[in-house]
């Protein structure tokens, strides 16, 4: 009751950092589940390659249904706080749940292989389910809180430097909680919700939830699911661009979720010296977002991140170099440099989706948008998750149990061949949306110079008030 009425009494704008810090307790307490949880079955014997490709394929198609069904009730919802607010304090506590629950169980648990596959998939769809109601929230309130390109800039900024930090947090903290001191991974998630939780309640205080309220109110039609998808079918520059991002989701879901058997297999190292890899990688590539935001103020958000999805192949090819601890070092912090774009561009070119669809068509339906987006980026995952496990059983790995002849081969092949196939195929798709969107960004941007004045940018909502007093007038 003091949170709601802190929230809905707030006068100042919503702060910039506030709202981001939210994104480092997120990042900490999900990258636990997806860095290790696949590690943690496959390498004790728990499942096999085959079990737990099949399980990542079957929680990734329920993930399709629940995007579209948690989106549609988010943009159903309706309450003192907005649509997206009460998600957010009702749903906090079944993430850290499900996320505990999956490390509960190990060997010594009277379970047969099915049974500990069973097991395994329910608590993925459950962790997916409760991941899904968080973020499609979260990331649905950025457009309305801040609604002009500069602080959408600085906001993403912030947001993607913090959740950079809260991957390097995980993976520098993790392997020595549980490899140095001996830990278990469900204390480590226990003690990683509590950064979470309070990571939460921080954004929730310095948000403006009043400005999400309002910019819910612009449209003229009410949000209809089926006139949605209708919609979105249309959009060409949508779709493409969520196909391309699917493909860096997929990149980033095998570097997070085989990386520890890369640096085992490849490298022989484990605990400290791992987290000093992906320490170097986050490391550089928070270094490199100054570059990354200079090109951006001088090109465009959307230039640049195509800049550095065409860059992004030839920097994954040098996974093929390392076969030991300092040389995976070095390789780590090259490729950490040409990632920064790719990490800080989406939210700024998601959010001008969102602002092109509701010049369109007049009504507020972020968290549709996200859900389908979300739905789109699914395509490839399952594709990689497929190519890995037929790579891996070519080469004879089965599981940490029965590694076969060649781990080796096995990682060299899935990180410094395949990775870099996965983002040539996703560069191709960015360039034909930077082709096909040239149109709509035209537009908007020819619209926000005529609704403006000489001295400040504009948001949507002020556009569309625009709109609608010309066509009053004519």
């Amino acid at each position: 009751m003091f949170l709601k009425r802190k929230m809905l009494n707030r006068s100042k704008p919503s702060s910039m950092f506030g709202f981001a810090f939210f994104m480092f307790g997120l990042t900490l307490l999900t990258q636990l589940f997806h860095g290790y949880n696949f590690y943690y079955y496959l390498d004790q014997g728990l499942v096999d390659i085959t079990w737990a490709t099949i399980c990542k394929i079957a929680f990734v198609i329920v993930d399709w249904l629940n995007d579209l069904l948690f989106g549609y009730l988010s943009e159903k919802t309706k309450s003192k706080l907005g649509k997206r607010v009460p998600w957010l304090i009702y749903g906090a506590l079944l993430l850290p749940l499900f996320i505990i629950l999956t490390y509960v169980i190990n060997k010594g648990a009277n379970f047969s292989i099915v049974g500990f596959g069973l097991y395994y998939l329910i608590i993925s769809i459950g962790m997916e389910n409760a991941s899904t109601i968080m973020y499609t929230n979260y990331n649905a309130l950025l457009p309305n809180l801040f609604t002009t390109s500069n602080k959408r800039r600085e906001v993403s900024s912030v947001k993607k430097g913090l959740e950079i930090l809260g991957m390097i947090t995980c993976y520098l903290l993790t392997p020595v909680l549980v490899s140095n001191l001996n830990l278990p991974y469900y204390v480590v998630a226990i003690i990683y919700t509590f950064v979470y939780l309070i990571s939460l309640y921080v954004s929730l205080r310095t948000i403006k939830v009043k400005d999400d309220i309002n910019a819910q109110t612009i449209e003229n039609g009410k949000y209809s699911f089926k006139q949605t998808i209708k919609d979105v079918s249309k959009e060409k520059p949508f779709i493409l661009y969520n196909i391309a991002q699917s493909f860096f989701a997929a990149i980033l879901s095998i570097i997070v979720s085989l990386y520890p058997m890369y640096c085992k297999y490849l490298l022989h190292i484990e605990g400290f010296q791992q987290s000093l890899c992906f320490g170097i990688f986050f490391a550089t590539l928070i270094c490199s977002l100054p570059l990354w935001y200079f090109l951006i103020k001088k090109y465009g958000h959307t230039k640049t991140w195509l800049i550095n999805y065409l860059i992004s192949p030839f920097a994954l090819i040098l996974f093929l170099i390392p076969n030991n601890f300092i040389t995976g070092l070095i390789t780590c912090g090259i490729i950490g440099i040409f990632f920064g774009a790719l990490m800080i561009c989406p939210d700024m070119i998601s959010s001008e989706l969102i602002d092109i669809d509701k010049l369109k068509y007049k009504v507020s339906r972020e968290a549709a948008l996200g859900s389908i987006a979300n739905l789109i980026g699914r395509i490839s995952v399952i594709l990689s998750a497929i190519a890995t496990a037929i790579i891996a059983i070519i080469f004879g790995y089965k599981s940490g149990s029965e590694p076969g002849d060649n781990p080796y081969l096995t990682f060299k092949i899935l990180f410094g061949v395949m990775l870099p196939i996965i983002a040539a195929l996703g560069a191709i798709f960015a360039f034909i949306y930077y082709k096909f969107s040239k149109k709509d960004r035209l537009t908007l941007l020819t619209l926000k110079k005529e609704t403006s004045n000489k001295t400040s940018e504009v948001s949507i909502t002020e556009i569309i008030k625009n709109e609608k007093r010309k066509n009053i007038n004519k």
